[in-house]
């Protein structure tokens, strides 16, 4: 019987997290008639030192009458700037890269939980961008601000992650 309930309960939850993405808006907007439609909120890593989250990567994928835009909050352990030509690298298990310039500049800023400094932003994908981040897995991230960068290796659980969200958008 325990054994049954154990089985029952991992089942419940590998399935949960199989099915976590989901499209959280689809709508037109009311002033501009464009269709707007975006996923929940995932994220690429997340690295807690026991006092609270100090490296993040949370990220949302939206549609905007076709075209697409990843709306990100990094954290990170220190104050950093972000100019123009700052952004992410994205390595993938195909061996290329794909770097995404931030649409925003500015200075991190203290998150709620005191924990890291976030900062918010915008990238833009092109339809050829979509279709390399559709059809290969995320294994390495490197965010870019200036006068540094953190990489970091992504779990793969999560590499699969930006292509599932991705796949959300087929047959709306």
């Amino acid at each position: 019987m325990k054994r049954i309930l154990l089985v029952a309960m991992f089942s419940t939850f590998a399935l949960s997290s199989i099915f976590a993405q989901k499209i959280k808006t689809k709508e037109i907007d009311k002033f501009t008639k464009s269709e707007i439609i975006e996923t929940s909120s995932e994220y690429l890593f997340r690295v807690n030192y026991g006092s609270g989250w100090t490296h993040r990567f949370d990220f949302i994928l939206r549609r905007v009458n076709g075209s697409f835009v990843m709306a990100t909050e990094i954290l990170l352990p220190d104050m950093v700037k972000y100019t123009e030509g700052d952004g992410v690298t994205f390595l993938l298990d195909n061996g290329e890269t794909l770097f995404l310039e931030t649409l925003y500049t500015g200075i991190s800023s203290s998150n709620s939980t005191n924990t890291g400094y976030s900062f918010s932003t915008v990238f833009e994908l092109s339809q050829e961008e979509v279709e390399l981040l559709k059809n290969n897995k995320v294994t390495d991230i490197r965010v870019q601000y200036f006068g540094g960068a953190y990489d970091k290796e992504i779990k793969d659980k999560k590499q699969m992650l930006i292509i599932d969200m991705l796949r959300l958008f087929e047959n709306l």
